[in-house]
């Protein structure tokens, strides 16, 4: 941060104490509008609306106009800071930090907690972490979730019970999914499967670390010895087994992803689901209906392990440094990570907030016991390497070629996860 704005954010507790009055906006002399870019479309889009008239409610004469990017969001983000003409606060998604706050496209918000009202000790701290480098915070977290298994206990039908009791190790979950695995009709083929494969980094990386292993090296500089260890490969074998065995959706969703997962999941095809709580929001009516008996379980973990550590997806508000209302930009920040704003978000059941007090409240209105469940899963989570590695968007290219070329070509793993992270360590070089 230059001296400038450094000069120009010092006295913050002075003017949010005094309210913001408009500076300078050039809409008109009344009337101060505020950007915000983020990535929301449909219902999240209008909670967001929602708080966003809220705040102008708060500051006469302040216009909030929200700027949603659901495609190519990232890009068009920092095209816009480095072309001067950046949104007043932007939504950060954790894989995203180091891009933004390394490049210094964020403000610290460290000095203005106060003036915000903003407590700290109030935020789950792991979350909070990922947004701090030292004492500086370049984003007020917004919410957040973990990966999570979702179970359909009307699919495990008698394994049910057993798997709920369980240790839910690694073979207590291919055992549950074998069990569930079934050919209704006698056509030689599944019509209800046990899991859906989960080819993507983001979604395996638990797995690696319920085996005791990671993904890189601790400083994150290194993914030889790490991707390629013995800890991650225990991980690959066992989910391509899951899908050699039969227990998932054929190949031809190994690449394409499985755009019917989620529905094959609500209706009886499917015992487990790998997601985070943004899917929540799909089978909340049918809960509520008692048309889906749904529990929320942990990542099975290797049974060398006491536990499974889960990953977790955080966002958070930042405000540019270059932001043309910088002062009130600063203020909006605050009011948009605020439990007022928290609570009305909360309603579109997307993440879990980030104030531990504020999720509570919403854990303890469900009577199914599943928000509670989230919450707690979210004590055993790390958050993602994406938060701390720049550019870890094209690690996550690179990794998901590991289990493919076992599953589509049937090359050994060992020999794709050490080709994989050599390429890896060629990108953290750079």
């Amino acid at each position: 941060m230059s001296p400038g704005i450094r000069g120009i954010l010092l006295p913050a507790a002075i003017w949010l104490a005094a309210g913001c009055s408009p500076a300078g906006s050039g809409v008109s002399p009344d009337v101060t509008t505020l950007r915000v870019a983020l990535w929301a479309g449909g219902h999240e889009l209008e909670i967001e609306q929602q708080v966003a008239e809220r705040y102008e409610a708060r500051r006469r004469g302040t216009r909030v106009l929200l700027e949603s990017a659901p495609n190519g969001y990232e890009e068009r983000l920092l095209t816009s800071i480095a072309a001067g003409h950046p949104p007043d606060v932007y939504l950060l998604d954790s894989p995203d930090i180091p891009t933004f706050v390394d490049r210094g496209l964020a403000v610290d918000l460290a000095p203005y907690q106060a003036a915000l009202d903003f407590h700290a000790d109030q935020v789950f701290p792991q979350v909070l972490e990922a947004f701090r480098r030292g004492r500086a915070l370049f984003a007020l977290p917004k919410d957040f979730t973990p990966m999570v298994i979702y179970a359909n206990r009307a699919v495990l039908g008698g394994a049910g019970a057993d798997v709920l009791a369980s240790g839910w190790t690694w073979e207590d979950f291919r055992r549950a999914a074998r069990s569930a695995t079934t050919d209704r009709d006698g056509d030689g083929r599944p019509d209800v499967y046990g899991f859906d494969f989960p080819r993507n980094l983001f979604q395996w990386v638990p797995f690696v670390w319920s085996a005791g292993g990671d993904i890189l090296a601790p400083g994150g500089n290194r993914a030889t010895g790490y991707l390629d260890g013995p800890a991650a490969l225990s991980a690959y074998a066992f989910l391509t087994g899951l899908a050699e065995e039969g227990l998932t959706p054929g190949a031809q969703f190994v690449q394409a992803a499985d755009p019917a997962r989620e529905a094959r999941f609500a209706s009886g095809g499917q015992a487990f689901l790998l997601s985070g709580h943004w899917t929540l929001p799909v089978f909340r009516d049918l809960v509520r209906a008692g048309a889906l008996d749904l529990a929320i379980l942990p990542i099975p973990h290797h049974p060398s392990q006491p536990g499974a550590t889960s990953v977790l997806y955080a966002s958070g508000w930042a405000v540019p440094p270059n932001a043309a209302n910088l002062r009130q930009a600063i203020d909006l920040a605050g009011f948009l990570a605020s439990p007022e704003a928290q609570r009305i978000r909360a309603r579109s059941g997307l993440a879990i907030p980030t104030r531990v007090d504020v999720a509570a409240e919403i854990a303890a209105a469900d009577p199914t016991g599943v928000e509670d469940a989230f919450v707690t899963l979210a004590e055993r989570a790390r958050m993602t390497w994406g938060a701390t590695v720049r550019d870890f968007s094209r690690v996550e290219l690179l990794a998901v070629e590991i289990m493919d070329r076992r599953l589509l070509s049937g090359e050994p793993l060992e020999v794709s996860a050490a080709d994989v992270a050599r390429r890896v360590d060629e990108v953290l070089a750079r």
